[in-house]
């Protein structure tokens, strides 16, 4: 065996090995950052300050490789991006954020991997798309899923209105990705993630210094834990996982590059039990398997291409950017083997966990 098939293994290997921490970790930073961080703000100066810097590499890549079909955005892909970037690391990881500050990360990160389910959903409302057995299995476990984890019946049940608004970030992410496969998009996956990101940040500062976020931040706060948590999302959240991502897909499947939808969330999990201390009780055991499971049969199961539509990937996901939760889990395509990244009319699958990254 020759060391060039072997250096591919390893380097998707190791990819893959990035993301899935990276990305499962997300959720126990944004846990930590929200501490003394407003969450809103947080998450806004977050995803504005990795937009700016990505969207800041790629127009120093227009100028040195003009041949390279970079180009500056248009109108039409600058309006597209704010929708998918309010949609998915907005609602999807804002949301989480949010809800993180009552609770656990393992509980956000797994009712934020509920993404594939929603989109899914959503695809069969919007475009008929055919929901074969395989798929309608995972739809039921990832519903029956969530339904154990937040059950308000049960003993020890999670925050009611924390766990709507991670759930809602969840279907608002679906949504989002759905439009995506028709929006306009620029035909570089990483300027894609970052006008995405810069919206979302945008949005995010608004909302949070409307609703009083502003008057909750400190120096101190700055430089405690929470400023450390912060700066990670951005370089290990965001730059990295992002960046790794991309090279991801134009290296591996589309299937084996969404693994991390159903991976990351169990790492999230394992994190927050040994780094945080959080509680790992039959019932949130129970629920992680029938969510991983039902998102491993939906993302896993291969779709048939239809005639009258553009064949896309399930896979980015807001993002994100990457983009199935993150998250965090933005606006990140597949190129064909030897061809461009793709065109302002070609849709392309969403990274859905910053995760997402969530």
């Amino acid at each position: 065996m020759s060391g060039a098939s072997v250096t591919p293994r390893g380097g998707v290997a190791g990819a893959l090995t990035v993301v899935y921490i990276m990305w499962g970790s997300t959720f126990v930073a944004m846990r930590i950052a929200v501490r003394s961080l407003p969450p809103l703000t947080m998450s806004g100066v977050r995803f504005l300050a990795a937009g700016l810097l990505l969207y800041g590499w790629c127009l120093w890549q227009r100028h040195r490789r003009p041949e390279a079909g970079w180009r500056a955005p248009t109108r039409r892909e600058w309006r597209a991006s704010a929708i998918l970037g309010v949609a998915l690391p907005a609602a999807g990881t804002g949301g989480a954020a949010w809800a993180e500050q009552t609770i656990p990360a393992g509980t956000a990160a797994l009712l934020l991997a509920t993404v594939p389910v929603w989109m899914t959903i959503t695809s069969r409302i919007v475009d008929t798309e055919r929901i074969s057995v395989l798929t309608a299995a995972g739809l039921a476990l990832g519903l029956a899923g969530v339904v154990v984890l937040v059950n308000p019946l049960t003993a020890g049940a999670q925050d009611l209105l924390a766990s709507a608004v991670a759930l809602g970030g969840a279907l608002f992410w679906g949504c989002g990705s759905v439009y995506a496969k028709r929006a306009p998009h620029p035909g570089q996956p990483l300027l894609a993630s970052g006008m995405e990101m810069i919206c979302a940040g945008v949005a995010l500062c608004l909302i949070g210094a409307a609703g009083g976020e502003l008057g909750r931040i400190s120096g101190a706060s700055l430089i405690s834990e929470s400023g450390l948590a912060l700066g990670y999302l951005i370089v290990f959240g965001s730059l990295l996982g992002y960046s790794t991502y991309e090279w991801l897909l134009h290296h591996a499947s589309s299937q084996l590059a969404g693994t991390y939808a159903f991976v990351c969330p169990l790492v999230a999990v394992i994190l927050g039990w040994w780094l945080l201390g959080e509680q790992i009780g039959g019932r949130t055991l129970l629920a992680a398997a029938a969510i991983a499971v039902g998102v491993a049969l939906i993302m896993l199961h291969p779709r048939k291409p239809e005639q009258d539509r553009d064949q896309t990937s399930d896979q980015p996901q807001k993002p994100p950017a990457a983009r199935v939760p993150a998250p965090d889990k933005h606006q990140l395509r597949r190129p064909a083997d030897g061809a461009p990244s793709g065109s302002e009319h070609q849709p392309g699958p969403i990274c859905c966990c910053d995760s997402p990254a969530p």
